[in-house]
């Protein structure tokens, strides 16, 4: 394998596009190539111009590319003729805007890293049930393996594609996924409440993500099924029916904090979460296990303690009186949650230290 990697970012102007290039541009064995805009005004300009932290960091230039203007076709296809020669492609596009750059780029040398949703879900029916239109590439859907290390590790060594998840359905299913590995807890009942920083809504406002409606509230929103659980059924093998959740906008930029209600279907000792925990994620690189009796910051995982890091902390309590089991996750909806698993892929399928340029990402105290 060469030194050095050739890649691109396909949507680098919104907020996962610009999270990425934070990350890549000081990756030792990545050489950025091309980073790609819609918007014709930044053709040819910096990045820094739009992304001014990164003024000093890259001289790396715009590269117009918008499939749906006819009017480009000769400078869209001049990019995918280089795009089709990178080692790796990273696709930072809205929901059903991967699609046109897949059947383009599939079945040659690149190597694809898609950061939508478009190919989460291997069923395309389930494609259809959540993002309400049918699947275009239905037949290129067993062909992503779902980007999310710490469950598809090997597949991803060997994969010419991934699908890296979403940043709720991350935080979920690292909460649970320790209890699928308990015997006689099939048919558990899980119960999410997930909180998430106004980053996730994406760069383009809205009124609900509009800072002067957002901030200073706690706002309960998709109550009864967010797209991501679909997600989680299908990474966690779970039943429709034993699993919901109910997102809540919360007054932070940038996080996820997910908190579970499981009703197991047996009764559950401390030292079996304690040891199966540990088995599960005593040799991942970042995940951490917070899941102290004595109350403080530390004691059980928290968004503030993940900032700015590839880190995802879990935890768990379990109610005795009850029966019933909590579990908790925290993390960077953009690194984590986002971007970290990109690049946690890439490392993997490249044969890499999957934890290059991301250990290099310590948590921030006071960020955000």
């Amino acid at each position: 394998m060469a030194s050095s990697l050739t890649a691109g970012v396909i949507g680098a102007t919104g907020y996962t596009g610009v999270a990425l290039l934070e990350v890549l541009v000081r990756h030792p064995d990545v050489e950025l190539t091309f980073a790609t805009t819609r918007q014709g005004q930044l053709a040819g300009t910096y990045v820094h111009a739009f992304h001014p932290n990164l003024l000093g960091v890259t001289g790396l230039k715009f590269t117009l590319y918008d499939p749906a203007n006819e009017a480009l076709a000769s400078s869209n296809e001049k990019l995918l003729a280089e795009a089709r020669e990178t080692d790796v492609v990273f696709l930072c596009l809205p929901s059903g805007a991967s699609l046109d750059a897949v059947k383009q780029l599939h079945g040659r040398r690149v190597r694809i890293i898609d950061t939508s949703p478009d190919f989460r879900l291997r069923n395309p029916e389930a494609y259809k049930q959540y993002y309400g239109r049918d699947h275009s590439l239905p037949e290129l859907l067993q062909g992503f393996v779902y980007g999310l290390p710490e469950l598809h590790r090997e597949e991803l060594k060997k994969a010419r594609y991934a699908a890296c998840p979403g940043c709720n359905a991350t935080a979920m299913i690292l909460a649970a996924y320790p209890l699928t590995k308990l015997e006689g807890l099939e048919g558990s009942r899980f119960f999410f409440d997930i909180m998430v920083g106004s980053s996730e809504a994406g760069a383009e406002p809205t009124r609900s993500s509009h800072h002067a409606e957002r901030s200073g509230v706690t706002r309960p929103y998709s109550i009864k099924d967010h797209r991501h659980l679909a997600e989680v059924r299908q990474e966690l093998q779970l039943p429709a029916a034993n699993v919901t959740a109910t997102m809540f906008s919360v007054d932070m930029i940038r996080g996820v904090e997910c908190i579970g209600h499981v009703l197991p279907a047996r009764l559950v000792e401390e030292k079996e979460l304690w040891k199966v925990y540990r088995t599960v994620y005593g040799d991942e690189p970042f995940i951490r296990i917070r899941a102290k009796r004595q109350p403080g910051p530390g004691s059980l995982p928290d968004a503030k303690y993940v900032r700015g890091s590839n880190y995802c902390d879990v935890g768990f309590f379990l109610d005795e009186e009850r029966g019933s089991i909590g579990i908790l996750s925290a993390l960077d909806n953009m690194l984590k949650g986002d971007v970290g698993n990109a690049v946690q892929a890439m490392n993997l399928m490249f044969g890499l230290d999957e934890t290059t340029r991301l250990k290099d990402l310590v948590p921030s105290y006071l960020l955000g």
